[in-house]
């Protein structure tokens, strides 16, 4: 008798297929991704999310004394055990810059992705999961006041940095752009939902580079991402090898 494939094996096999065929999903190399992330020329992005216009925007380049400040939060987040993620085979580490220009306070990591976990309830979203995944904000209790942090890229420099935004909100951001790719992807496909027990997770079926428009995009995508599965990303092989978004299962 014939055994037949699940059109989940299907897609895996096709996936493995044109993830060898195909060098357009992947880097060629590390030098070329590293050399992508740090030579300032990302083309402008307009904020991701929705809210206000005049909401402050963290941003280290155009900031005084920028370079203690950072140093600042590396710490902060070192103590906390949050952050400050390093990507293989680099030098570059990414780091949250988020710092109230306003008050001066400074947030961790771990305070920002708190924050975005139970944001302050507005009702102009349509229910709290929609504002979980398009509230870019973050609420300063000091102030009184919205910002947006950034996400500084350094390889032990500061040479680039990206708008920072929460795993909700890089799904969100990430299925957006692709579907006007006419790509359906993550949430999108219900073939990407797999379950383990009660618990779900998602195929992460994103080619990094198909983002190389968007490097916010991929910076908060590797942010996120555990240490020993960035280097599927970048040579495009996390499709084929079946890697779960985030490596996390909810």
């Amino acid at each position: 008798m014939t055994e037949l494939l699940t059109q989940d094996e299907i897609n895996q096999l096709l996936a493995a297929i044109n993830a060898g065929e195909n060098d357009v999903n992947k880097f060629e190399n590390i030098q070329e991704f590293e050399e992508f992330l740090t030579n300032r020329e990302f083309a402008p992005e307009k904020p991701y999310g929705i809210f206000d216009k005049d909401v402050s925007i963290c941003k280290f380049f155009d900031s005084g004394k920028n370079e203690n400040i950072l140093q600042d939060i590396k710490k902060k987040n070192e103590e906390e055990g949050f952050g400050n993620q390093t990507i293989p085979n680099t030098d570059i580490m990414l780091i949250n810059y988020s710092i109230f220009s306003k008050c001066k306070t400074i947030y961790g990591f771990k305070e920002i992705v708190d924050y975005y976990k139970n944001p302050v309830p507005d009702t102009r979203y349509k229910d709290r999961g929609h504002q979980f995944r398009n509230d870019t904000r973050v609420f300063c209790y000091n102030c009184s006041t919205y910002f947006l942090p950034s996400l500084i890229i350094s390889d032990g420099t500061p040479k680039n940095e990206t708008q920072f935004l929460c795993r909700a909100q890089t799904i969100e951001a990430v299925e957006k752009y692709l579907f006007t790719r006419n790509k359906k992807v993550l949430t999108m496909n219900t073939a990407n939902i797999v379950k383990n027990g009660t618990l779900k997770g998602i195929k992460n079926d994103v080619f990094i580079k198909d983002l190389d428009k968007k490097p916010a995009l991929i910076t908060n995508i590797i942010q996120y991402t555990p240490f020993n599965l960035i280097a599927n990303l970048l040579d495009g092989t996390n499709v084929a090898k079946g890697d779960l978004l985030f490596d996390e299962w909810k």
